[in-house]
């Protein structure tokens, strides 16, 4: 918020919107709602995300650990070959004792090859050097794309994302998906703890010193 012109009670009014539950809240919605630009309620929305995305990134899976493969996107398909509306996910999870999720992360899947459906050993093992902690010795790693459906309980994760963002965004391309399934994600945290998200969010985003560098970097890119 650290030189925005724009009004804190609009940014306020934001983080609350963006913590309604179950829908949350799109640029178009927001623009309308707070009477800003749709270029300024995108990038209010960008910089919120940034701060949920940067909190994600210093939290690991611990414990016990179970991690399944996913697909948001997916067309009718029956080719082996990836579509290129296809998008490959990894869902890990921390479960307690009672084999319960307590923490998730949904993370975007790049496979060396585009046309690639299978997500490779090294691929795996990148999502776990990343994301779960080390020495984490229970890991029950399932994500073969055609192992049945009970073997990977945590493609309905997967699904309950899809949803939310074909239904509040309408549909999402490669380049900001990750940004929307860690918001997602901080959502079903919240839930999972029994959480109040605008709480949690507004400490988050007055705590957290995130600029735009990272976004202008990438369209200069």
């Amino acid at each position: 918020m650290e030189g925005s012109r724009t009004e804190l009670r609009k940014w306020l009014l934001s983080i609350f919107l963006v913590s309604r539950e179950e829908q949350g809240i799109n640029a178009v919605e927001l623009s309308r709602i707070i009477q800003v630009t749709y270029k300024t309620a995108w990038l209010i929305l960008f910089k919120i995300r940034q701060v949920i995305q940067k909190a994600d990134q210093n939290i690991r899976l611990t414990g016990s650990v179970r991690v399944n493969s996913a697909v948001y996107g997916r067309p009718f398909n029956p080719s082996v070959h990836k579509h290129p509306k296809e998008h490959l996910l990894l869902i890990g999870s921390s479960l307690n004792e009672h084999g319960v999720d307590q923490y998730l992360k949904i993370k975007l899947v790049i496979p060396e090859n585009p046309r690639d459906r299978h997500i490779s050993r090294s691929v795996s093992l990148a999502f776990t050097n990343q994301h779960i902690a080390p020495h984490t010795n229970n890991i029950e790693s399932v994500t073969r794309f055609y192992s049945p459906k009970r073997t990977r309980p945590l493609m309905i994760f997967a699904h309950q994302a899809s949803k939310w963002i074909n239904e509040t965004f309408h549909g999402l391309g490669a380049r900001h998906l990750q940004m929307y399934l860690d918001e997602f994600s901080f959502r079903m945290n919240m839930t999972i703890k029994n959480t109040q998200i605008f709480p949690r969010l507004a400490l988050l985003c007055f705590s957290s010193p995130i600029s735009c560098c990272t976004y202008f970097t990438r369209l200069a890119s």
